[in-house]
């Protein structure tokens, strides 16, 4: 690249490139998404080198004796920690370089803000329990549960206090790169080209043309940026790096378990039938039988400890594709019959059958009886509806005089006479 932008422009321009990336806007499987990211980290890195020989930063060094315009560069190490965690799709063993990578900048950052007593006790706990090399996150489920509730508390915590106190920052944007570029001086392409045109430097310029100094120049003096919002990204971006470290720590272990090169695999199963063909030998079909391969080594699906190395399905020696689909089929099934209706089905049938009784109990009998309902209805004089419960409770008590009157008690028992 051939620029003589100064160091925070330099370090603009290049944010400004990954950030299509990390927005998602571009997809890490293309060619071109891949090549982008190659090209920023190799600024990046340069980045770092000049920073490091610039001797910006001291482990003597606090956080409130580095100025605003030096304190953004803090955040080197997660750029290239997440810059490099999006790389390395080239098979298993440049992913785990890569990995790797993305880890050591990752720890590296950690260490940084430690040094300059940048984070709370709590989230210096944190990076304490990651720093082993292993996942803070507990391995209790419920623990583990509570431990990723608060860490997504903090960091959404985190992106609002940060959304408030940067005025320049979009409201509908919340990417830590987002929040990185608030803070650096925009970078113009058209600038860009014009200085570019007129030197023939390939290195970005870290000397102040207006102050004559060494120190790191922003190029724009922005004084609504605040030391305040510049720390609470580097608190959001500490937050990210252990989610981040984590996720690395989880898939390393799943890469160990896996084959050396699935490409060499794939070579080694192909059928010498199709290498023939492709090499435009003549094949006699007349007489051929299922290939066998003679390289075939039960160690290759587990391991001498039992570990087994790759998914595999034992299934009978056979080419029939009815037959592999049958098996399938009753493998992968419950071994108990399943019901065909659910609990609620089930309780409205019995109940259209008669099976559920329902009412009783002491609801039943706590509840007032038909000659109770008439004399409280009955009791507010003045309303038709009263002289009507009236009536009724009347003639009630009317026919049931009339009826013990004919039916004497213990008249109908003739048939048990004692």
């Amino acid at each position: 690249m051939s620029t003589n932008l100064p160091l925070p422009q330099f370090y603009s321009q290049t944010l400004e490139s990954l950030q299509p990336i990390f927005d998602d806007t571009l997809s890490l499987s293309d060619a071109s998404t891949q090549s982008i990211l190659l090209s920023a980290l190799d600024n990046l890195y340069l980045i770092q080198r000049m920073i490091h020989s610039l001797g910006i930063f001291s482990e003597n060094e606090s956080a409130d004796e580095v100025g605003e315009r030096e304190l953004v560069f803090m955040s080197l190490g997660w750029v290239i920690g997440s810059s490099e965690e999006k790389g390395g799709l080239n098979g298993r063993d440049h992913r785990i370089e890569t990995l790797q990578r993305s880890e050591t900048a990752y720890n590296t950052y950690l260490e940084l803000l430690d040094s300059y007593q940048v984070l709370t006790p709590e989230e210096q706990a944190d990076s304490a329990a990651m720093a082993g090399g292993t996942s803070s996150t507990p391995k209790d489920p419920a623990k583990k549960r509570e431990a990723k509730i608060r860490q997504y508390k903090r960091e959404k915590d985190l992106r609002e206090k940060i959304s408030g106190s940067l005025k320049d920052h979009p409201e509908t944007s919340s990417s830590p790169i987002t929040f990185l570029l608030s803070l650096l001086p925009s970078f113009s392409k058209s600038s860009s080209n014009s200085k570019s045109s007129n030197t023939s430097t390939s290195r970005p310029s870290v000397i102040s043309t207006n102050t004559g100094s060494t120190s790191v120049n922003n190029g724009e003096d922005n004084e609504e940026t605040s030391r305040h919002s510049i720390l609470l990204i580097l608190r959001l971006l500490h937050t990210l790096t252990l989610s981040s470290l984590s996720s690395i720590y989880m898939e390393m272990e799943l890469l160990s378990s896996a084959p050396a090169s699935i490409t060499s695999i794939a070579e080694r199963d192909r059928d010498p039938r199709e290498i023939k063909r492709e090499e435009g030998e003549t094949i006699d079909n007349t007489w051929k039988l299922d290939r066998q391969p003679s390289n075939y080594k039960p160690r290759e699906l587990i391991s001498g400890g039992g570990k087994v190395l790759r998914p595999f399905t034992i299934l009978p020696s056979t080419q029939q594709m009815s037959d592999r689909e049958r098996l399938k089929g009753d493998v992968f099934k419950q071994s108990w019959r399943l019901p065909t209706m659910t609990i609620d089905e089930y309780l409205q049938e019995e109940q259209r059958r008669g099976n559920i009784i329902t009412g009783g109990g002491q609801a039943s009998y706590d509840a007032p009886t038909e000659s109770e309902l008439l004399e409280l209805a009955a009791e507010n004089d003045g309303s038709t509806l009263a002289e009507q419960k009236a009536e009724q409770k009347r003639l009630k008590e009317e026919n049931w005089a009339n009826f013990t009157d004919d039916n004497k008690k213990g008249a109908g028992n003739t048939m048990n006479k004692g």
